[in-house]
């Protein structure tokens, strides 16, 4: 059934959002991101990769937090357990680890002098240790970043005591997403776009679905349900303290391309598997500040993509992008989802063109605020969390 949907209506669902614009010199403001770096980097939980990202022991990725000047280590232990460290060796600070991902089954060892760390982060040996002033390497190990697993994503907290765990930081996105089958869905493509954008510039961009008729009429065309004035309304909207999620609905009449026809429409027999998390057919979680999971159907089953929006400075981003699919059950499915994978290359690709575009106008000062309306109101929400933690305005 075609849900009701009324102008205006996220402004009476949450009036404490207002409806005032929103100020554009948190986009561009060096002062601003120095903020971010101090009150919201550095104190809250980050999403850094999944656990399926290091499935054996001695498997490990390197993440690096530029905008907090850190290269966090994560690493699985022989034990099993995941754990996360400062990726620098406690001789003389150099980078330990130096690929993106790799395995070091039992021990990682600096190249500058070989120390040797085991997959707990002890130090274990010193080369001509004898020749060193009352060194007890017990008391040089690495660095613990504090590190905790929810739903298999890797989180880390890069101040030494978190005020909340990762569970109580999550809330209700955690209470509404326990249990998601996640590790069905297998990755399957990455990509990592290089923005010259502030990171919000680029998140906000893809928290709203306002722009969908207009920047990507020609790909996404009538694919989600339209009013009678041919816009796209939220099906539902939920606040989570610091988080978000917004619902959209398929539209079941869409006409589809030959070739989208050929693929999609009728069906080959496979059960339709659908996950109860799902408040709607498109849900689109904001985990504050950085992290977002969308969850849709592609085919006769659900799918997720991630992003990450890591900020490399105050006017350049990189979005990581990745997507994941349960094992095809035939070669229609797969089809399906290598059709899919294509076109959203193709609309995040005007996406990322968007951004830049933004950016610049942004940064031009030419406008003191950006206006919002109701269908918007996850990015108000978004703005009102970050000012919340940043204190940029209240401050003065």
């Amino acid at each position: 059934m075609k849900t009701v949907v009324r102008d205006k209506q996220w402004a009476e669902k949450y009036p404490g959002l207002g409806t005032e614009p929103v100020p554009t010199e948190p986009y561009y403001s060096d002062e601003h991101f120095a903020l971010e770096r101090e009150r919201i980097f550095r104190r809250c939980w980050i999403n850094v990769g999944r656990v399926d990202d290091i499935p054996e022991p001695g498997d490990y990725f390197v993440r690096e937090l530029a905008i907090c000047k850190a290269s966090v280590l994560v690493i699985r232990g022989a034990d099993g357990v995941v754990r996360g460290f400062h990726n620098v060796c406690s001789h003389r600070g150099n980078t330990l680890a130096l690929d993106e991902r790799g395995s070091c089954p039992g021990s990682v060892y600096c190249h500058f002098h070989n120390w040797i760390y085991s997959d707990t982060g002890d130090l274990i040996r010193v080369p001509d240790e004898e020749n060193f002033f009352g060194l007890d390497k017990r008391d040089h190990g690495l660095t613990p970043v504090n590190t905790d697993i929810w739903e298999g994503f890797v989180f880390v907290h890069l101040a030494p005591e978190p005020p909340e765990t990762l569970r109580e930081y999550l809330g209700g996105v955690a209470i509404q997403l326990d249990g998601c089958p996640f590790h069905e869905m297998k990755l399957v493509q990455t990509y990592k776009v290089d923005e010259r954008a502030n990171w919000k510039v680029a998140l906000d961009a893809q928290n709203e679905l306002y722009h969908l008729p207009f920047q990507h009429r020609l790909i996404v065309g009538d694919a989600f349900v339209k009013n009678d004035r041919g816009l796209i309304r939220f099906q539902d909207v939920n606040l989570y303290n610091h988080h978000s999620v917004w619902s959209a609905e398929n539209n079941p009449a869409r006409t589809l391309p030959p070739l989208e026809g050929l693929l999609f429409a009728g069906g080959d027999g496979a059960p339709v598997i659908r996950i109860p998390q799902m408040i709607g057919e498109f849900d689109f979680f904001v985990v504050f500040p950085n992290f977002v999971l969308l969850l849709f159907d592609v085919g006769n089953s659900t799918s997720y993509i991630s992003y990450n929006f890591w900020p490399l400075a105050v006017d350049r981003t990189t979005w990581e992008i990745r997507m994941h699919f349960r094992d095809p059950r035939s070669t229609r499915e797969r089809l399906q989802q290598e059709y899919f994978k294509c076109v959203i290359r193709d609309a995040l690709q005007e996406d990322a063109f968007a951004h830049e575009n933004i950016h610049a106008g942004l940064a031009s000062c030419a406008k003191p605020h950006v206006i919002l309306q109701d269908e918007e109101a996850p990015i108000r929400h978004f703005h009102k969390v970050l000012e919340d933690h940043v204190g940029f305005y209240r401050n003065g």
